[in-house]
């Protein structure tokens, strides 16, 4: 479980989200991204707390379907705390990504063609002209 079930102040992960118990994987996701478009959203102008306690419980209920075994499901009590694992505060942002890779080097070939077609072809041509003509 990637974050901390005591976020959601001893609410049932069943009712932050609405769904039933025993409700699947596929009715958690749905459930999880209908609430984070009605207003849970930070970027979309929610609170930030709210929306952590969306993820929380989507969190809590897929990991109860899941276990470390592929065996039986697991209980919320057998999976990792993110107490002990993370410490960081819910407001903190992630890991840092990489940039994407800068498009610059693809562009260099268009740069040395349009070199080769404004100077470098004029100049042959003019030069290829004085030389033929008198």
């Amino acid at each position: 479980m990637n974050a901390d079930i005591g976020a959601l102040g001893g609410v049932d992960p069943h009712d932050v989200l609405g769904v039933r118990r025993g409700a699947s994987p596929q009715q958690v996701t749905r459930a999880f991204h209908r609430e984070a478009l009605r207003g849970g959203h930070p970027d979309t102008g929610g609170d930030a707390y709210a929306f952590r306690r969306l993820v929380v419980a989507r969190d809590a209920l897929l990991a109860v379907r899941t276990s470390p075994g592929g065996g039986t499901p697991a209980t919320p009590a057998a999976a990792p705390r993110a107490a002990e694992t993370d410490r960081r505060p819910p407001h903190a942002p992630g890991p840092v990504r990489p940039a994407p890779p800068s498009s610059d080097a693809s562009a260099l070939p268009l740069i040395v063609l349009l070199f080769l077609a404004f100077v470098v072809i004029p100049h042959v041509l003019l030069a290829i002209v004085l030389v033929v003509v008198p």
